[in-house]
């Protein structure tokens, strides 16, 4: 079994958009072996939140820190929009397209796309 990612800590951060404020001041710690429910109302910034959390986002100010570094961190998170959105491209590129994003070379990031494609018989 490999080792846990957690814990997850935010110190202090806050998100804005423009001249809106999205999130203020938050700080939390997800520990290994322990569960946090996040509730609000639509438009509360639980996305946000959430987007921050794996990196897709960086906070205005604050930290987020995983107890892996980032990028070992990053390869072991998942998250799942509330309404996938598929790129009007091949099954092929969109796998490719968050490596590129991290800036994964171009045929590294196709051969680790074909690799996973394999892995599920296409």
């Amino acid at each position: 079994m490999t080792a846990s990612i957690l814990p997850l800590a935010l110190d202090r951060v806050r998100f804005q958009a423009g001249d809106a404020t999205i999130l203020d001041d938050v700080s939390l710690e997800v520990r290994a072996g322990r569960r946090l429910v996040v509730l609000g109302a639509n438009g509360a910034g639980k996305s946000v939140l959430l987007r921050l959390c794996h990196g897709l986002l960086e906070p205005t100010a604050g930290t987020v820190r995983w107890r892996a570094p980032a990028d070992a961190a990053r390869a072991r998170q998942a998250m799942v929009f509330q309404r996938p959105v598929m790129l009007r491209r091949s099954a092929l590129a969109n796998l490719a397209y968050p490596l590129a994003k991290r800036g994964v070379a171009r045929d590294a990031r196709m051969a680790r796309a074909r690799e996973v494609m394999g892995r599920v018989g296409l």
